[in-house]
Parts: structure tokens; sequence; C-alpha cells
């Protein structure tokens, strides 16, 4: 299976009532009718108490949904996503319809589980010790997790993908992997497609899909509070990230669209 995962935020000058009354009644019922999907879900955002500017990540309120139309394969994807631009497009002010849209292709399983998997590129960084000035935060291990959804992509002009990689399948995960309370963390590297000139869709803008799912206590411990928060490991591949966007939801709690 492949998916055509989106997020989105509905149009400027409406208000969050009328974005849920047209993307429910007017905009799912028009995707519904496109051939090939196997599937359809959607999250709606939750609200977490967790300061993601503090943590250095970007806010977890940046979108209103997540959606996913899943399909058998990319071609038929691809055929039926980039043959129907008008359901995608971004809409006036005060229109119905969309503001901000972000998609891209992934495989319906993982590229890796961190949470079980070692990528290749963690081995050189494996006597790295974590850094804690304050010591190891004590968590709630058996606390209610949120995922924070979040994609990246690398900077074109300034490092090889290469390096991307290795700072974020190496350095990074390996140090996130060991956080406490970490119970979900797993990894999509995008499908890679044409580019269709003039579409409303850049799929090939993000690089990474990644899903860390923790309890909101054990998040705020980790990564945003003074007193108790992880200091990572200086990374020898610094500035490599060109973008970062999230959402934060409860995996579980999603609508079957197709329903």
């Amino acid at each position: 299976m492949v998916r055509f995962v989106h997020f989105f935020n509905y149009a400027e000058g409406m208000s969050a009532k009328g974005g849920e009354d047209w993307y429910l009644n007017n905009h799912v019922p028009r995707v519904k009718k496109l051939p090939g999907i196997k599937r359809y879900l959607s999250w709606k955002r939750v609200d977490v108490k967790v300061d993601s500017v503090k943590s250095g990540a970007t806010p977890f309120d940046q979108f209103v949904r997540r959606s996913e139309l899943w399909f058998e394969d990319l071609e038929v994807a691809l055929k039926f996503v980039t043959s129907n631009l008008e359901l995608w497009t971004p809409s006036k002010k005060g229109t119905p319809g969309f503001r901000e849209f972000e998609c891209m292709f992934l495989n319906e399983e993982p590229e890796f589980n961190l949470l079980q998997d070692a990528p290749q590129q963690q081995y050189k960084y494996m006597t790295l010790p974590l850094w804690w000035p304050k010591g190891r935060p004590l968590v709630d291990e058996t606390a209610e997790i949120f995922i924070d959804t979040y994609c990246l992509t690398y900077l074109p002009d300034k490092t090889s993908i290469a390096n991307g990689e290795d700072w974020y399948l190496g350095h990074h995960t390996r140090e996130g992997k060991q956080l406490p309370g970490m119970k979900h963390y797993k990894t999509w590297k995008t499908i890679r497609v044409p580019e269709y000139p003039n579409s409303p869709l850049h799929p090939n803008k993000w690089y990474r899909l990644t899903e860390l799912g923790m309890s909101p206590d054990a998040f705020n411990a980790d990564m945003v509070d003074d007193e108790t928060r992880i200091l990572f490991t200086p990374s020898p591949i610094p500035n490599v990230l060109a973008g970062w966007m999230n959402i934060s939801i409860k995996l579980d709690k999603f609508t079957d669209l197709i329903k």
C-alpha cells in the first residue's frame, strides 16, 4: 500500500466550525469518488500541554488535521491524486477550502521502527553517552501518550542527503530512542515522485516523516523543563535542516472517512 499523507489548515477567514463543515461535508465526499481508494483516514489535532518552541521544535498546533488516502500502489496513487488537482488547490481568503496544504507519498510500513531497529548510521555513535545535566528524569511509563508527527527536510545547498541522514538517523534518533517514556518511534522516508508544472502539490518538499510517541509529562521532562531536559550531544554535522513541521495527534483517535 502507498499513502498520500497530507496536513492542512482551513482558508484564512474561516472559523474552525466552518472549516470542519466544509471539509467533512464538501471536500471528503468529492475525494471519496476517486477510484482506487482503499482507506481514507483522518486525525484531528489534539492539544497537549507542551511548549514545543522551548523544546526547539516547531509548534504542535501548526495544522488542524492529518489525513491519509491509501492506494494499492504508487502508480494508482499518482494517477488519481495528480489528475484531480482542484481538490487540493488552496482557496482565497474567506472562501471555503485549504490554506496551508503539505503533502507526501509514503509506504504503509515504516523504514525503521526506531525502538527496535538500529540504522547503520548509528553504529559510529554508539559510544556517545546521553548528557543529563541534572540526572535522568523519572517519568510515568504507563501514562497515555500522544504522537508528535513531524516532517523534516535537509539543506540541499549546504549538505548532502548522506550527511543529513547521518545526522538524523545516526546521531539524533540514536539519542531520541533512549529518552525515558518513549513508547513509539517510527520513521518513513518519503517516496520521491515526478514534479508536475503549475501543480499546487509539492510532495518532494519533505524528506522524512517521523512519529514520536510519549506522554506530555515525559516530553516536558525530557525536552522542555530546564531542570530535567536532555542536552543532546553536539552533532559533528551541524546545520543540516531546511525545514521542520509538527502536528500532535492520538494515533488511535482517527476517523475512518470511507465508512
